[in-house]
């Protein structure tokens, strides 16, 4: 028996197994309580003619019976009308699906959409997202190996979670969505390779409390006076390339982590900042550490914070010293890993705590991980 056909045979058995749970649910449809309030259904396999119509005939009883979650991973599978028109769903999940050509849908009761590596238009994405007037929760997530379709869609103001990730989207787009969500409290981006445009971005808004962002970066300037946590991931794959500038006007913000390049340019004003999460990768062509100075004084207000840093970023000379002022001067509570550090030597580990204790004056406890 050749491997393609035992494969088959698993999967007709394992179709018959479904249709089989289905029926013997429905011959009990007189029982009280028989509604369906969850439905999942992920598979590898390949779903064409008569295993489509099977698959077809699930979801319209699952349908029929009011579910409120669905959620769907099959390979090429176009959704058949009637859950374009399902008013009983709260929760949707599709991911692999094709979603080219669909239609206007209609769907009064979702809160969470999540779309996932589907075979997509511009069209038909902003079809089923408009479709959404009481969606709180959205997800939409393109596919690694291939140069995604530029994101377009409007959606509703009741929006209060926004991930976007591994898509394309344009700066002018991007901050023009954001600006129109007065309830948008957590933003979550992860910008493809081929996204170029949104190496540039600019945030304003007036609800926002989360702010995730990972990807290529140049340039970003944040204004929101709701932001507590904040955390930046600076990663472009072509160049190997972890630096960027960055504006933080984030009066409130009370957690930051940064992945970053030592030589990253950042201008904070956020008074009420406690914890930091720094991870800082080594510059190969700037020695001076005046920058690494300048760099953590803009955190001079945290009391506790994680730190990944290269020994030759974290060496404070005695000029440095003598001229700036400790850029820590509240932190208490210190855990690092120096890169680079030679065990060894005792008189260079000396050295380094002697720069760690002038960054920090008023450290408490130091712990290295």
């Amino acid at each position: 028996m050749s491997i393609i056909n035992k494969k088959t045979r698993n999967r007709d058995k394992f179709l018959k197994c479904v249709s089989k749970c289905l029926r013997y649910r429905k011959l009990y449809k007189k029982v009280a309580e028989t509604s369906i309030t969850w439905f999942k259904f992920h598979t590898t396999y390949s779903f064409k003619d008569s295993a489509s119509s099977r698959l077809n005939g699930w979801l319209n009883f699952v349908i029929q019976r009011n579910v409120e979650e669905l959620d769907l991973s099959v390979d090429s599978y176009r959704l058949p009308q009637f859950i374009l028109n399902a008013t009983s769903l709260t929760v949707l999940k599709l991911s692999a699906l094709n979603l080219e050509g669909l239609p206007l849908s209609k769907f009064p009761s979702l809160k969470v959409l999540s779309i996932s590596r589907v075979i997509r238009d511009a069209q038909s994405l902003q079809n089923i997202i408009s479709s959404c007037p009481v969606i709180e929760n959205l997800q939409v997530s393109g596919r690694l190996w291939m140069d995604p379709v530029d994101l377009d869609f409007a959606v509703s103001t009741t929006l209060k979670y926004l991930s976007l990730s591994s898509v394309n989207f344009s700066r002018q787009w991007l901050e023009g969505l954001i600006s129109g969500l007065p309830l948008l409290e957590r933003l979550t981006l992860e910008s493809s390779k081929y996204c170029y445009d949104a190496k540039d971005i600019s945030i304003h808004s007036h609800s926002l409390k989360s702010l995730y962002y990972y990807g290529r970066l140049n340039n970003i300037s944040i204004h929101s006076h709701s932001l507590k946590v904040l955390s930046i991931t600076v990663m472009d794959e072509p160049t190997k390339s972890f630096s960027f500038e960055g504006t933080f006007i984030t009066p409130n913000l009370v957690c930051l982590r940064l992945v970053c390049d030592a030589k990253s340019v950042i201008s904070f004003e956020a008074p009420n900042l406690l914890e930091a999460d720094l991870t800082l990768h080594k510059d190969k062509y700037t020695h001076s550490n005046d920058g690494i100075v300048h760099f953590l004084s803009n955190l001079n207000t945290v009391k506790k914070m994680v730190l990944c840093i290269s020994e030759q970023d974290i060496f404070f000379s005695e000029s440095i010293r003598s001229t700036c002022s400790p850029p820590l001067p509240n932190l208490k509570y210190l855990k690092v890993k120096i890169e680079d550090v030679h065990d060894h030597d005792e008189l260079r580990k000396s050295e380094l705590l002697d720069s760690l204790f002038w960054c920090a004056p008023s450290l408490e406890t130091l712990t290295k991980f």
